[in-house]
């Protein structure tokens, strides 16, 4: 349960950059939404560098508290630090350029922070029991808090953002609660998996030396190149959900509370839970992951040509379609990463969960900047309206149907592509359970080789 709640810190985090910052630069910072997707994009492909290499090098890493530990240790103690530098909500530098420079600064600053966090924790959900079952109770329990985590951060986020724009909280106060409310909860979360969970496969008694080659090697392998695509079918398109539910309930239907809509996400996703894990045991992932998925694609286009006068209840019944049509692929993705790696120790003899673990969230973040890149860009050629102070604008016709339909097209667009995938996926469960018994047989072995 411990190693379990550690994913609040892995979910909650990167959705309160989701649905905070980039109306944070736009609205508070007062950076052009152009200048501030620019900013984001730029920070994140410094992912395309420190992920994959943190995953390498925690693979290589051989200590007394074992080979992912030591960094979630350090990078916990770093977290509020690098937070506090992130969200100062009054920029180094005053002009245009000056606060996309100093976005760009914080943020590859807080990138490498959390990536030292995220990327041994990822791998060591691999490696954090070697039986089929157990395993799969572990992780579909992380991904619970990580779901939960999401759309709980995202909501309190919103919710905090809208007190400030109805000037009943200051900016300092804002502040405040992002560094030291969200900060310390992720802080403690970290620490308690980096002193008290520890890997359970056994580490490779040697280690592969690191080349490009090796930088991209997980590529190789089939099972990982389907998943990949399916996590970032599901993963953008909560993306685009979280970083366009204020600008929606804001300007597209008036009268719609994004902590209502996001609350729908957390209860169908809680609902969900004992649901998935039952049907983990029973049939593969891949169809827990798609089945639904048509159902999303109804809800997503419902709610994207939403009548802006129309009732507001009913545009939550087509959000609830929404959650529920994404639950199972929110839930699936690290849940199917532990098989896929069975897959590939069977096939190279080897097992760099970090490596793949960093090429999986390098993969992510660039596309998660590239999302809010162009959200930014969409808002800027439509003619968004800056708040001059904590004022609700009224928005341009352009800028209303730019957001309308940058979740029409990016939601139904990336759960279609997921769902693909989920189709073209080798893993079903006989197949994993079949790797389980196989890599067994070799690690027995391997073991009454070396003692004999």
């Amino acid at each position: 349960m411990t190693f379990a709640a550690g994913d609040i810190f892995a979910g909650g985090a990167s959705s309160l950059i989701a649905v905070l910052y980039l109306i944070f630069l736009t609205d508070i910072i007062k950076l052009a939404p152009g200048l501030a997707g620019t900013a984001v994009l730029v920070a994140k492909t410094w992912d395309a560098i420190n992920d994959p290499l943190m995953g390498a090098i925690s693979d290589r890493t051989r200590s007394r508290i074992g080979r992912r530990r030591p960094y979630i240790l350090a990078g916990s103690v770093l977290l509020i630090p690098i937070m506090a530098l992130l969200w100062l909500p009054i920029p180094v530098l005053d002009s245009q350029g000056g606060k996309m420079v100093w976005a760009m600064i914080s943020y590859v600053a807080y990138n490498t922070v959390q990536t030292v966090i995220a990327v041994p924790y990822a791998s060591m959900s691999t490696e954090i029991s070697t039986d089929y079952d157990q395993r799969n109770k572990v992780n579909t329990t992380r991904l619970l808090f990580s779901t939960v985590a999401s759309a709980s951060v995202t909501l309190l986020a919103s919710w905090l953002f809208n007190k400030y724009r109805d000037g009943e909280i200051g900016l300092w106060p804002m502040y405040l609660w992002i560094v030291l409310g969200f900060g310390s909860v992720f802080m403690l979360v970290m620490l308690g998996v980096a002193l008290t969970c520890r890997e359970r496969t056994p580490i490779p008694a040697t280690m592969e030396r690191f080349t490009v080659r090796s930088f991209v090697a997980p590529l190789r392998t089939g099972s990982f190149r389907k998943l990949v695509g399916m996590y970032l079918g599901q993963a953008l398109a909560f993306d685009i959900v979280a970083a366009t539910v204020l600008y929606y309930s804001l300007y597209v239907v008036l009268g719609a509370n994004s902590q209502v809509f996001l609350g729908i996400f957390i209860a169908v996703n809680v609902i969900a839970y004992p649901i998935v894990t039952w049907l983990v045991g029973r049939v593969s992932k891949q169809r827990v992951y798609a089945t639904l998925i048509p159902l999303a694609l109804l809800g997503a286009a419902a709610v994207a040509f939403y009548p802006s006068d129309g009732a507001v209840a009913l545009v939550y019944v087509f959000a609830f379609l929404l959650a529920a049509g994404m639950a199972g692929a929110q839930l699936m993705c690290w849940v199917m990463f532990p098989d896929v790696l069975d897959d590939a120790e069977l096939t190279t003899g080897q097992r760099n969960a970090g490596s793949y673990a960093g090429l999986m969230t390098c993969i992510r973040g660039i596309a998660a900047a590239v999302v809010i890149q162009a959200l930014g860009l969409v808002l800027q050629f439509t003619g968004y309206r800056t708040p001059v102070g904590n004022e609700v604008p009224v928005q341009p016709d352009t800028a209303v149907w730019g957001i309308r339909l940058f979740m029409l097209v990016g939601i139904i667009g990336l759960l279609t592509m997921g769902a693909i995938f989920a189709r073209r996926y080798p893993l079903t469960r006989e197949v994993a359970l079949a790797n389980q018994v196989e890599l067994t047989l070799r690690r027995d072995a391997a073991a009454r080789a070396e003692s004999a």
